[in-house]
């Protein structure tokens, strides 16, 4: 598959490096107004003859870059949150299923390792039938962000919740499946962001009893963090981020003796304290762009997911406490 990449940040700075190490990807043409790429202008790009793109700039730009591809007839992988706001989101999906082309979204996380091992167990049904999952992402902030821009509500459209939050809610559905509805809270009585909520509260329900609480921070003090606790009827799964960390509770039955296990990803944090987090990121976007150049999504995220993710981070928006 031939490839162009927009957006030559941090992000696509990596994901270019995964590129590299993807069994039939060749990048062909970068594209970048603000940093050192092929081209400046990623219009120019789309003339170009290529299979598909990468978006990989800030997310008030994801729609049009998008749309300007699959019109163009390329496939598209775009970073996450897919957009701003959920009406932007459904009309790329829509474009995309309309031209018959694939449109990807880039919830690279589901490619962790500690995430696929659970995903594996919960798919041979080793806790039962899932209840409920709870679960957190936060880091510091603020302090976190290298300029205004990262965290301007008009642009990232929202806070904590389109942030880190929206890899969560992501999570959320990757291991317990979808939610019926949303409720929730957003506050923003820390960094007084008005729209850009430093702490994100939401609570998911399913027709069929499921339900799922996450809370997504922007004061986790202590520094980034997630964690997915997974609950069945037969035991309990937990993921864990960082280190990278995963647990296992089997029960014969409710009430039985639990039956632990635990895995500690030492190949991959011996590397994350070696190197830094982006050795887990890039062997996370290996796997999702193998998958993405096959055009056979396993584990990887459609552009439904990403818009789900975005219509349930806004379905909080409106409320507090």
């Amino acid at each position: 598959m031939r490839l162009g990449l927009i957006g030559l940040g941090e992000v696509g700075r990596l994901r270019a490096q995964a590129l590299r190490r993807v069994p039939g990807a060749e990048l062909i043409v970068t594209a970048d107004p603000h940093a050192p790429a092929d081209l400046r202008d990623p219009k120019e790009l789309l003339g170009r003859d290529l299979d598909a793109v990468l978006v990989c700039t800030p997310p008030e730009t994801h729609e049009e870059l998008t749309l300007a591809a699959l019109e163009a007839g390329l496939h598209v992988l775009c970073e996450k949150p897919l957009a701003p706001n959920p009406g932007a989101a459904r009309r790329m999906v829509e474009a995309a299923e309309a031209r018959g082309l694939t449109l990807a979204t880039g919830f690279n996380q589901r490619h962790f390792p500690n995430l696929a091992w659970v995903k594996g167990a919960l798919e041979e049904g080793r806790i039962g039938r899932i209840t409920h999952l709870r679960a957190y992402a936060g880091h510091r902030g603020l302090p976190e962000f290298r300029s205004e821009r990262e965290r301007d509500p008009e642009l990232l459209g929202g806070g904590a919740l389109m942030d880190n939050g929206i890899h969560l809610i992501d999570h959320v559905r990757f291991l317990g499946g979808e939610f019926d509805r949303v409720e929730g809270l957003a506050s923003s009585s820390v960094w007084n962001l008005g729209r850009a909520e430093d702490n994100g509260v939401a609570l998911l329900c399913a027709d069929d009893g499921r339900w799922a609480l996450l809370h997504a921070s922007w004061t986790e003090w202590s520094g980034y963090r997630f964690w997915i606790d997974v609950y069945g009827d037969r035991g309990k799964a937990r993921v864990w981020y960082g280190p990278l960390y995963a647990e296992l509770i089997e029960l014969a039955a409710p009430g039985a003796k639990a039956r632990p296990q635990r895995r500690l990803f030492w190949r991959a944090n011996l590397r994350e304290k070696l190197g830094d987090w982006r050795t887990t990121v890039v062997d996370s976007f290996v796997a999702e762009l193998t998958e993405f150049v096959r055009l056979s999504p396993v584990r990887s995220a459609t552009g439904r997911d990403g818009l789900r993710a975005v219509e349930i981070a806004h379905s909080v928006y409106g409320r507090g406490c």
